[in-house]
């Protein structure tokens, strides 16, 4: 299996394989490579498009994909064929076996490139993807992009705010973080929007709250501040925006219970003398090591039993949003208004 430094690298070199198996968490940068390796194949030919074949792997079929690739390039050396989204375990084994008979003798003259955007692929836990990745890893290279880590995305921002002709400070690409996720596919949306409207300057802070786009997440998180912080008015004022923009009850509830599971985590991290930031990987919180580390800080002052109680109130208003008829709204004012009082008796104690 190649990683993402040493494909850059065939890629600049030109030293392209016949087959490629693009896929991971990161699906922009399978998207990216696929279209990078494609270029390096078909180039500025004036038949470069009669070369540079794109099938849809939820319609298209084996033998689709097998006419393409042994089909001789127009007026070039080679040519390219790049399918999305194949699911392999959605398929009949006839045609898995189909496929890798193909993948096991391509011809010269053709680069064939798989690439994941909504399908996933678990080469680890599932055989059939693992053993199409070890097929294609036997005459090219299979690249599995994991989820960046902030510190990566947060350098990725600022380079591609520069290529854009802006300038964004550290601080700011963080704030874009966490007020729009970690997905590259959005965030890199965002930052074509944000320094549209900087126009050649500087991507302000200012511009970034007044004008960038605040996620689920993002919202939610600021929720839970002020339920922490004992606010009623302003943890309110924010429920009420999410129910105006008719987000769906049980995903703010869902949200706001992914937000006091990161409390406890960094809780319970700190109890046993662990710096939360440390447990990154172990707890699933790659490329989001921010929520972490605001959750050790804003843990701070609130004893584990609390934060144990305010999980089972939590729990206890997912169980009456999908099983009684009371109204979303009350229960979730009233979910807020019990972690409000709960906050406030942490406090004191």
């Amino acid at each position: 299996m190649l990683t993402e430094s040493e494909l850059k690298k065939q890629i600049k070199s030109k030293e392209l394989a016949s087959v490629y198996f693009l896929f991971g968490e990161e699906n922009y940068l399978s998207s990216h490579y696929a279209e990078q390796i494609a270029q390096r194949v078909v180039g500025n030919h004036p038949l470069a498009e009669f070369n540079h074949q794109k099938f849809d792997g939820q319609v298209c079929t084996v033998g689709d994909i097998e006419e393409a690739v042994e089909a001789l390039p127009v007026m070039a050396e080679r040519k390219c064929v790049v399918v999305r989204d194949f699911d392999l375990t959605s398929s009949e084994k006839e045609s898995r076996e189909q496929l890798n008979a193909l993948i096991s003798d391509p011809p010269q003259s053709c680069v064939l490139i798989f690439w994941l955007d909504a399908v996933q692929a678990d080469v680890k836990k599932n055989s059939i993807w693992r053993g199409f990745s070890a097929a294609v890893d036997k005459v090219g290279f299979s690249v599995m992009f994991p989820r960046k880590a902030g510190s990566e995305i947060v350098r990725l921002l600022c380079s591609g705010a520069e290529r854009r002709g802006c300038s964004l400070s550290t601080n700011n690409a963080r704030l874009m973080l966490q007020r729009s996720g970690n997905d590259l596919n959005l965030l890199l949306t965002e930052l074509d929007k944000l320094c549209a409207l900087a126009d050649g300057g500087e991507v302000t802070r200012d511009i970034i709250e007044g004008l960038g786009t605040e996620n689920l997440e993002a919202s939610i998180f600021n929720l839970s501040k002020e339920i922490l912080q004992g606010s009623y008015a302003r943890a309110y004022n924010i429920l009420n925006g999410l129910l105006s923009k008719r987000e769906d009850p049980v995903s703010i509830l869902g949200v706001l219970s992914n937000a006091y599971s990161d409390l406890y985590c960094a809780k319970v991290a700190l109890a046993a003398g662990v710096r939360a930031e440390s447990l990154v990987d172990d707890l699933g919180y790659r490329g989001k090591e921010f929520l972490l580390r605001n959750a050790a800080r804003d843990c701070a002052r609130i004893p584990l039993p609390i934060l144990r109680e305010s999980l089972e109130a939590l729990a206890q208003a997912d169980r009456q949003l999908k099983s009684t008829r009371v109204d979303d709204r009350v229960i979730l004012e009233q979910t807020v208004a019990r972690l409000i009082l709960l906050s406030r008796q942490g406090a004191r104690v």
